[in-house]
């Protein structure tokens, strides 16, 4: 198990946090696109925090990492189909490659769950049309809990690494102080970007995650007590800003019972590049 900080959300509203522990993640801070402020997001070598899953376990951590090689289509940073023909092809092929393997991935881990009444009565239930707005309304709760600093309902909202990134930073705050999160408004239609299942090496026990691009205009206001015995702002707070961010839901399994979706934090774009580096690894 790799020690490494992890800053999956917390620089989208303007925080740089300074805490770490040991979790699955590992994190350079990377644009989403061009006209995306620089923010952090967990990049993550999953295979090898799954495979901490023994069979002998009795607890599952809900931090056990992103699924390893979570194709993240990107808006914009692909190779170009006038420039490198040849990489915008193969790009392009290797999307639906994963897309397909996305997909089968789901169907599988249906048929392995429990049959109901006839065969294709299945204990686990797809609904891919309730993600997105499930990956918004938790985004929004969120970073509402993390200003009010309710550590009870981000303890509900968030998977272990993420939740315990969060609590740090409320008990890191200067006494007194209050912040305030609003999101202004949408720049975009939220978006389904992935969504896929494993199994894990324990009977009944699985995990889905799916990744959810949204794209909106945040402020997050800091205030202190001023002189006069009133809130203050404090300066260089309280500023707009456009963030786009692919985050990531987890549900799990045991038993075959369906756990509540969480927020395990944001992902980056995949580029050829990653693939590419996923491809030479597979050979090793």
């Amino acid at each position: 198990m790799a020690q490494s900080l992890r800053r999956p959300l917390l620089s989208a509203v303007g925080l740089s946090p300074s805490c770490s522990w040991r979790c699955f993640s590992q994190l350079p801070a990377l644009r989403a696109g061009p006209q995306t402020p620089q923010f952090a997001r967990p990049r993550q070598q999953a295979d090898r925090s799954i495979k901490l899953v023994s069979k002998g376990m009795q607890y599952v951590p809900s931090d056990i990492g992103i699924l390893e090689m979570t194709f993240v289509t990107p808006t914009s940073n692909q190779p170009s189909l006038f420039r490198e023909p040849l990489r915008h092809l193969k790009y392009q092929w290797k999307r639906f490659a994963f897309r397909f393997r996305d997909r089968f991935s789901l169907i599988i881990f249906k048929i392995s769950s429990p049959r109901g009444k006839s065969w294709y009565r299945r204990s686990v239930k797809i609904s891919r049309s309730t993600l997105t707005p499930t990956a918004v309304a938790l985004h929004r709760q969120m970073y509402t809990s993390f200003a009010e600093g309710d550590v009870v309902g981000l303890r509900k909202l968030c998977t272990d690494g993420l939740y315990d990134s969060f609590r740090a930073r409320i008990g890191s705050r200067p006494k007194g102080e209050k912040m305030l999160w609003e999101l202004v408004n949408y720049n975009k239609r939220s978006k389904l970007v992935s969504f896929r299942a494993a199994r894990l090496p324990i009977e009944g026990a699985g995990v889905m995650q799916a990744v959810v691009r949204i794209a909106s205009k945040q402020k997050l206001t800091r205030l202190v007590k001023g002189k006069s015995g009133g809130m203050e702002v404090v300066p260089g707070s309280g500023k707009e800003k456009d963030v786009v961010e692919y985050v990531v839901l987890q549900r799990q399994y045991e038993s075959w019972k369906e756990g509540e979706w969480q927020v395990w934090g944001t992902t980056k774009e995949t580029t050829l590049e990653d693939v590419e580096e996923w491809e030479g690894k597979a050979l090793e």
